[in-house]
């Protein structure tokens, strides 16, 4: 199997590269690229809803129950979806317990992991994240990261390597640096909120790490620098750069050269003239060999301080991993889902007999959103507008335009729908073997 995010012209080393290796999205909010996450809890939007002026005193009840009953109904739909996830899930999970009893053969488990890929890949999709294209994981490769030190990232290990992410925005970061005496300074940092890391690593590949093979191994972390990413992958490791070499080398190989040239100046002849001046070569020569390892053992204590950090900060940015990821990552799906038929619902609602078409109902939510709530979003009107047909609770027009059906048409929709799905089938039931009594 192929890795995606492996191309052969995908470099498999983390160095310092050329600005045009990949290019920066821009760091203007205005001119970044919208996304479809809507950033609002879901108590929080039916809250605001509840006390818009659009809904009528009396009407406010109805709408709390319209509420509960399309939360019970998405929550219903994605439960069948959990249980089809955790199940394609299981015989790769490197924490399940207990393990599955059934033994697949190779053949079954590829098809399994494809099943598991295919599925994951969906619920990301519906939780707004995208996967990271080729080119933003080079960026991240040829970009030194905010510690300062270089990364060796070896891409060869993995069979499979998926990154999701969301929420591409300016973060802030303080740092300390030598041009303002170590005095701290914040510095914007192009991160991402949500990053999520889907691999399974190639047979006897050696990652230096605990990982079983057979496992896919999920993660789940927040607010990411773009240029860290690589820190989160087994097998990479910290390598000494030109300038790291240099501070000990350089001074070493000074010091050395200027020993000889004393050397052939006599300088030792004289030296070796008293116990003071042996005394004082071999303080020079200890001086020349102790700045070098001084040097050697700075490097070292900054390799050191790295790791302390990227533990510290893995240690606060980790949300989640394994089967973990996945139970979030439903629910985040859940609720995006409710926010996305709520605000498509109200808005073709608050319309009155103006029926909108699907632009005129993405303009005026992205409208809304921006002046109540400040969020600017590309609302997804496509994937709204099909749930609400779905559980009927708008109709279509000619023309192209779309009308809500009024709240309490609303409320005996969700409730037959609801209903429907814990109905008992007649025909099943005459199936079933007749229990006759003792």
């Amino acid at each position: 199997m192929t890795t995606p995010h492996q191309p052969s012209s995908t470099p498999s080393k983390k160095t310092l590269a050329p600005s045009s290796v990949a290019r920066e999205l821009p760091r203007d909010e205005n001119a970044r690229p919208l996304e479809h996450f809507i950033p609002i809890r879901k108590a929080d939007l039916v809250r605001i809803l509840s006390n818009d002026p659009g809904l009528e005193l009396h009407e406010r009840e109805s709408f709390a129950h319209f509420c509960k009953l399309l939360e019970a109904t998405l929550h219903h739909d994605f439960h069948s979806h959990l249980d089809e996830l955790k199940d394609a899930y299981a015989p790769f999970d490197p924490d399940a317990e207990p393990k599955p009893r059934e033994k697949l053969t190779l053949e079954q488990r590829e098809s399994h992991a494809q099943k598991l890929f295919q599925r994951f890949d969906e619920l990301m999709t519906k939780a707004n994240f995208r996967r990271l294209s080729d080119e933003e994981l080079q960026y991240s490769l040829n970009t030194s990261n905010e510690s300062g030190v270089t990364i060796t990232a070896n891409l060869d290990i993995f069979d499979r390597l998926d990154i999701y992410v969301r929420g591409d925005v300016i973060g802030k970061k303080t740092v300390r640096n030598w041009s303002r005496l170590g005095k701290p300074k914040e510095v914007e940092i192009c991160t991402y909120q949500r990053l999520a890391v889907m691999f399974r690593l190639k047979p006897g590949a050696d990652s230096k790490q605990p990982i079983d093979p057979s496992a896919v191994v999920l993660k789940l972390f927040k607010n990411i620098p773009k240029s860290d990413i690589e820190m989160l992958l087994p097998g990479t490791t910290v390598r000494m750069t030109l300038f790291d070499k240099g501070k000990i080398i350089i001074p070493t190989l000074s010091g050395v050269v200027i020993t000889l040239v004393k050397i052939l100046q006599g300088a030792v002849a004289l030296a070796f003239a008293s116990l003071h001046g042996a005394v004082a070569f071999l303080a020079l020569i200890s001086g020349v060999f102790g700045y070098g390892l001084r040097s050697f053992y700075g490097y070292l204590n900054t390799r050191d301080r790295y790791h302390l950090n990227l533990t510290r900060s893995l240690y606060f940015q980790n949300l989640d991993g394994n089967a973990g990821v996945i139970h979030r990552l439903l629910d985040e799906a859940e609720e995006q889902e409710f926010r996305e038929v709520v605000l498509a619902w109200w808005l073709l609602r608050q319309s009155g007999f103006a029926a909108l078409t699907s632009e005129q109902l993405d303009r005026a939510t992205e409208a809304w959103l921006e002046k109540q709530l400040g969020l600017k979003v590309d609302f997804e009107v496509s994937d709204a507008l099909a749930k609400l047909q779905r559980m009927n609770l708008c109709r279509e027009l000619p023309g192209g335009k779309f009308r809500a059906v009024d709240l309490e048409a609303a409320l005996v929709s969700l409730d037959r729908a609801w209903d429907s799905q814990f109905e008992f089938n007649q025909q099943a039931q005459s199936t079933l073997p007749i229990r006759r009594a003792a």
